[in-house]
């Protein structure tokens, strides 16, 4: 569980398939989204959740109230590239349930998480261009960088609209003024540097002990 400034990051459960299942055919959230899909029903969403549990490149997570810990929205990582250690990510809320600035606060513990717990070294992700609420959290406070466009690469609400990528690196969120708050609330406390005993060759040396001769000879 991975508690922030205003929500949790916590695993899904059964509990949340309503919520999720609400939270799918949101016409807001499905406008805005990058996937597209039918409208989903809750045995759909049980079987999706097991495929999740059972995947080793998907981990799924559920945002959720601090202190009711009622569902809010949806986070994780999906297609996990264990050999180049990146993977893909992304954050959906309800609409009218989490207070402002919700997202961001799950996207930093989401990365703190990723860079320092998981040991990935990259996530990536993309937005529409018309989605100024993501983009203003990925990109102007959580320090991700636009790294490509997609020409009209997806096709909502009658009109072709272009597709951004967007991508971060652990030394990005790194310099993140706030990394180091997030990495403790996802890590605990800093544990301090062990010291480099490898160039001092007496400590790993036991003490020399005086041959016999030696011991009689100064007796």
């Amino acid at each position: 569980m991975l508690n922030g400034r205003l929500v949790t990051v916590r695993p899904t459960r059964s509990q949340d398939l309503d919520f999720l299942t609400d939270l799918a055919n949101h016409r807001h959230v499905r406008q805005h989204v990058v996937g597209w899909s039918w409208p989903v029903a809750p045995d759909g969403q049980l079987e999706w959740l097991r495929q999740s549990q059972a995947s080793p490149g998907t981990q799924r997570m559920t945002v959720a109230d601090p202190v009711t810990d009622e569902p809010w929205g949806l986070t994780g990582l999906w297609e996990i590239d264990w050999h180049n250690r990146s993977a893909l990510t992304a954050v959906k809320l309800m609409p009218g349930l989490a207070p402002r600035g919700s997202g961001s606060d799950a996207i930093m513990l989401t990365m703190a998480w990723s860079f320092h717990e998981v040991g990935l070294r990259r996530l990536h992700s993309s937005i529409l261009p018309f989605n100024a609420a993501s983009l203003g959290a990925y990109v102007r406070k959580c320090g991700w960088q636009v790294e490509g466009r997609d020409r009209q690469a997806v096709f909502r609400g009658g009109q072709w609209h272009d597709l951004l990528r967007i991508g971060v690196l652990r030394g990005d969120f790194d310099a993140h003024p706030d990394a180091a708050e997030y990495v403790e609330r996802v890590c605990g406390p800093r544990i301090p540097a062990q010291p480099d005993y490898s160039t001092n060759a007496s400590v790993h040396s036991a003490p020399e002990r005086p041959d016999r001769a030696s011991s009689i000879a100064t007796a």
